[in-house]
Formats: C-alpha cells, structure tokens, sequence
C-alpha cells in the first residue's frame, strides 16, 4: 500500500482521519495504524472502502494499492 499516496491526498482534500473514519464505518485507530506503516498490508476490503469513500478513480486506486504509472 501507498501510504505517502494516502497522507497526501488527504490532505489536499482536507480530509481528516476522524472524517474518513466517519465516511468509511472503519475504526479511527486502524486507520491511524495504516497511516502510520504499522499495518503493512491492509486487507484489500479496507482497501476498497477507502477507495469507495474518497471517490477514487482506477488509477489513484491503483496508486493507493502501491502500483506506479509506467511513462511512456
């Protein structure tokens, strides 16, 4: 997981944790482990509802997960 991807595009939308933890039903601490790399690889469910609560397209999604754009 991209979590560097996750902090910025947080805070670019000014989108606090509690906030996401209030959009996702998902636990503020959980959160707060995956934010802070202690949760290495979060299961692809939270994943997915994070990605469903920021409205992400396919390829912040495929960011998010940790996979990079190939340049052309």
């Amino acid at each position: 997981m991209n979590t560097l991807f996750l902090i910025k595009y947080l805070k670019h939308k000014r989108i606090t944790v509690y906030q996401l933890s209030k959009r996702t039903g998902l636990n503020e601490s959980n959160l707060g482990k995956i934010l802070n790399k202690k949760t290495k690889n979060p299961r692809i469910d939270y994943l997915l509802t994070i990605a469903k609560a920021l409205d992400l397209n396919e390829h912040e999604f495929a960011k998010l997960c940790g996979y990079e754009e190939e340049e052309d």
